[in-house]
């Protein structure tokens, strides 16, 4: 049995894709503890660019795919290079109980939350919930329409108060 395990080891590590295979689920196993912080950064990264892409329809009447991926790409890529520096260094550190890549994670999820608020507030500005935090997101929501056309379909410019009224 010890022997046919060899073998089939030898044949995987004939080919590079199975290299390639032995190295991504070593990584894979190295973030396993981790990866439900991964994970929510992940989703509330996606979940930001799908309100996004709902926002530039709604006020546009497109999008721009490319723009948006680059976005979300160099945003998937900085949290999970913080996280991953913040998760070696507790790797060094601890031997149980990584508190910073979650203190971490927890604060790229925020920072989304906060992004994905302001999206949801352009779109339907009366949802209760995202309303007592509208006075807080006047910045993101005016930076986030600038993005946008300055002007709608009729020629008029929209303003943070012509969406609240």
């Amino acid at each position: 049995m010890l022997k046919r395990m060899i073998t089939k080891l030898n044949v995987v590590a004939s080919a590079p894709l199975g290299w390639l295979s032995a190295i991504f689920f070593t990584v894979i196993n190295f973030f396993a503890p981790e990866a439900y912080s991964f994970g929510l950064v992940f989703v509330a990264v996606f979940l930001d660019a799908v309100f996004g892409i709902a926002v530039a329809v709604k006020k546009r009447g497109d999008f721009a795919l490319s723009k948006l991926a680059r976005l979300t790409l160099f945003k998937l890529a900085a949290y999970a290079a913080s996280l991953i520096i913040i998760y070696m260094i507790e790797m060094l550190i601890h031997d149980k109980g990584f508190i910073g890549i979650k203190i971490a994670a927890g604060w790229a999820a925020a920072c989304e939350f906060w992004s994905l608020s302001a999206h949801v507030l352009i779109l339907n500005p009366n949802i209760p919930f995202f309303r007592i935090m509208r006075k807080y997101l006047r910045g993101d929501i005016e930076s986030k329409l600038d993005t946008l056309n300055k002007k709608d379909k009729s020629g008029q410019q929209e303003s943070f108060s012509d969406i609240f009224k």
